[in-house]
């Protein structure tokens, strides 16, 4: 399936109800070619008064390179969001994917996803157009 702008804007949608209970901010999501991720969340971040850090101006970002099902598709936009929803709450993980993260991960999995840490490995890339 070739990711479009329409698709995942309509399923941020719908995810932010179903699993976040409709508390994410829309997010610009971007569509590209990535070759090292089929998705990242970006920020951007500046320290606060005390020290604090703040964490703003987010968007998605998915990568077109890849060949996937609607269901990877999905699964791979509700792993960005997780990040969003940490960052967007300004909330400190353990790491990139630390006990924050997986602990969500896991709560959202048990509804019969399949969200998983790292898919840079598996997934077969699209051939080049011609």
């Amino acid at each position: 399936m070739n990711a479009t702008l329409d698709f995942l804007v309509k399923r941020f949608e719908t995810f932010n109800h179903a699993y976040f209970g409709g508390q994410l901010p829309p997010v610009p999501i971007k569509l590209g070619r990535a070759v090292r991720s089929v998705g990242s969340c970006t920020y951007k971040k500046r320290r606060r008064l005390f020290g604090k850090m703040e964490y703003y101006d987010f968007c998605l970002h998915i990568s077109r390179r890849y060949d996937l099902t609607e269901e990877e598709l999905e699964d791979i936009l509700l792993h960005e969001m997780i990040h969003y929803e940490i960052l967007v709450n300004q909330r400190q993980d353990t790491s990139a994917h630390g006990r924050l993260f997986r602990a969500r991960m896991q709560e959202i999995n048990q509804t019969g996803r399949h969200i998983a840490v790292s898919h840079r490995h598996t997934l077969p890339p699209v051939a080049a157009p011609k």
